[in-house]
């Protein structure tokens, strides 16, 4: 009972999350900026990058006043909020709306029932100071730091997930399979959990979630890299966003 009501609790708070009032199927706009201002739709003003990678609107309403958006500041403009995005030394402004039609139809994340089997044996190995390629959505496409793999078997053969650390420094993969188009999002996210120090590990394909963009197309989400492309069906994890009336 503890797995299913583990899983159950963490399934209602991703719910939660991705329904939540700023979540992210509330995102409206990713602004890509330079430093020659700009409107962006939506919100008033004209948008531009300052000298030290902020971001600066200007002639907002009668006043003409002008704010600056730095590091982790979210600024509200109505019912709407603002917040700086970087990529690679590239600054975005993103726009989240609380009344974007996907935010307000949004209704649940449907997904597979959790099962034990899907808790599968893997073996890490670490690669230090091998590089990865992650290439994202929109085709952009950088060289990230490989924390590892973890090799394991499905229908008895031989698979290796390709991990990487996320900010925080958690281990994660992004992964395609046979469900992809059908019966899930086109790809999915998996947090890894630490592997044991004899390299013990366990990849729980229950916690398969979607990836922000499934939400809103305006996140830039990686996609899994080739190693991690498989044509078995993993039907574990969350499937797809359900929207309502």
């Amino acid at each position: 009972m503890s797995f299913e009501k583990d899983w159950q609790d963490w399934h209602t708070s991703r719910e939660r999350y991705a329904g939540a009032e700023y979540g992210p199927a509330a995102l409206e706009s990713t602004n890509w900026l330079i430093t020659e201002p700009a409107a962006v739709d939506g919100i008033p003003g004209l948008w531009a990058l300052t000298e030290d990678g902020g971001i600066r609107g200007s002639d907002l309403g009668q006043t003409g006043e002008s704010v600056a958006l730095r590091g982790v500041q979210t600024l509200r403009l109505g019912r709407r909020e603002l917040r700086r995005f970087t990529r690679n030394g590239t600054v975005a402004l993103r726009v989240y709306n609380p009344g974007r039609l996907e935010r307000e139809r949004f209704s649940g994340i449907d997904a597979y029932r959790p099962d034990r089997a899907w808790r599968v044996p893997a073996t890490f190995e670490p690669t230090p100071g091998e590089q990865v390629t992650i290439t994202t959505v929109d085709g952009a496409a950088h060289e990230s730091p490989l924390a590892g793999r973890l090799r394991f078997t499905l229908r008895e053969k031989e698979h290796e997930l390709t991990v990487t650390r996320n900010a925080q420094g958690a281990l994660s993969a992004v992964f395609g399979d046979g469900t992809n188009g059908r019966e899930t999002y086109r790809f999915r996210f998996l947090p890894i959990d630490e592997p044991e120090a004899d390299g013990t590990a366990v990849i729980d394909f229950n916690r398969a979630y979607l990836p922000p963009c499934a939400f809103s197309d305006q996140f830039v989400c990686p996609l899994p890299p080739e190693g991690n492309r498989y044509t078995v069906p993993i039907r574990a994890g969350e499937r797809a966003v359900v929207l309502g009336r």
